[in-house]
């Protein structure tokens, strides 16, 4: 998953129109999945529509900003794409809330898909009581991965504790090794950054911070102790890591290069694809301290289109990508845990199955921080916590206040 964030989207929504060719069932698709394990998913979903007689044509784009200027783009021209995959937040809301894409209430009332969507995910498809796009798997971002190869050669156990993680990685560092692969890109440095708020402050203490903004939340002193160690993990990354994408981070763990690394669980479908096996070639774990899961969601949106033949093509990649089977195979290959409820997990490996229990636990799941702040908060927060990594003498009390001041500024 290659996420980034979008300050606005009104050029995109005023931009938005049917286009009066007609396409048959056949779909354009811009997306964003690229990587191995993404394009595996991308053509589980494809392979689908095309066997129940659908034309697909592929439009990827490096990553989601690509992908969304990319849209626009063809907008302007008069040839919108049949679908957009992108992540539900403050873009997603500003196009739905412009009546620029098409309701899906008929098809999931048909299909009974309210009943096997988890609570919390289905709250993130719907805006104004309408449902506007579909989920293609659920991810969370704040798993912990590790090389078995270079915890074994240095006699290390898997940390139960972040003071145990910490321990772990000044181990790593004595010994010349890299303990966290970082990639330096500003969403891959932000998500440690909120993975800690989490680890320290618990879900609880995490959903009054950046879902209610609560005034008590603010003053707690946890933002501050997350910044502290965010820049301690600064500290233990390689001089290659500024501009490397997240799955070149992946491949230092699967081929011994680094320790650790602190990513969403879509690291785990890299794994997968270079034929690596969970407890045996790397180990995974949600990210320790208190128990959260950070969960966010890739989405399917439908722009609205007059041309019956255009809306065919995208009921059936919506039936298409709600498939049971289809969600099995993505959770199967790409790192997540199925979308629906009604999939069978027992088959799934033991990462996924951490995934499932966590989901299941009351009170444990909580939202990506840039799906639950509103606006351009999450993007101006991602922007904080870039500042405060490449600055190393900003200090944790500086970054906490900066941060605190944004949260409490809308």
């Amino acid at each position: 998953m290659k996420f980034k964030y979008v300050s606005s989207t009104v050029a995109l929504v005023g931009l938005l129109a049917a286009s009066t060719a007609a396409f048959g069932q056949t779909v354009d698709v811009q997306q964003y999945w690229t990587s191995a394990s993404e394009s595996k998913a991308m053509h589980a979903i494809a392979d689908e529509f095309k066997a129940r007689g659908g034309k697909w044509i592929d439009s990827p784009s490096a990553d989601f900003d690509a992908a969304l200027a990319a849209a626009t783009s063809r907008i302007a021209g008069g040839e919108p794409p049949t679908a957009l995959l992108m992540t539900p937040n403050s873009a997603m809301r500003d196009l739905a809330g412009a009546g620029s894409l098409r309701k899906l209430d008929d098809l999931a009332t048909e299909g009974g898909w309210q009943k096997q969507i988890p609570g919390i995910v289905w709250n993130k498809l719907n805006v104004d009581g309408n449902l506007v796009a579909l989920p293609v798997g659920i991810h969370a971002d704040n798993w912990l991965y590790y090389s078995k190869e270079v915890f074994s050669k240095y006699g290390i156990e898997e940390p139960k504790s972040l003071d145990e993680m910490f321990a772990v990685a000044d181990k790593l560092k004595a010994a010349g090794v890299t303990a966290f692969a970082v990639g330096g890109e500003p969403w891959q440095e932000a998500m440690i950054l909120w993975d800690l708020i989490l680890a320290v402050g618990g879900p609880e203490y995490y959903n009054q911070l950046v879902v209610k903004r609560d005034p008590e939340a603010m003053k707690s002193p946890v933002v501050e102790q997350a910044f502290e160690m965010y820049r301690r993990i600064s500290t233990y990354v390689d001089p290659s890591s500024p501009g490397r994408s997240w799955n070149d981070t992946t491949n230092m763990i699967i081929n011994g290069k680094a320790g650790m690394q602190l990513m969403g669980d879509w690291a785990r479908g890299e794994f997968i694809a270079a034929g690596k096996k969970p407890g045996e070639d790397f180990g995974c774990m949600i990210v320790p301290g208190k128990l959260g899961y950070q969960i966010l969601v890739d989405v399917f949106v439908f722009p609205q289109n007059t041309d019956e033949e255009r809306v065919s093509g995208q009921t059936l990649l919506a039936k298409t990508i709600m498939d049971t089977k289809v969600e099995a195979k993505i959770a199967e290959v790409k790192g997540s845990i199925p979308s629906r409820l009604d999939v069978e997990t027992s088959s799934l490996d033991a990462c996924a199955a951490k995934g499932v229990k966590a989901l299941a636990t009351p009170g444990v799941a909580v939202s990506d921080f840039i799906d639950a702040l509103p606006g351009d908060l999450g993007g101006r927060a991602n922007d904080i916590a870039t500042q405060f990594w490449t600055d190393p003498s900003m200090t944790p009390k500086a970054g906490a206040e900066a941060l605190i001041s944004l949260l409490q500024s809308e």
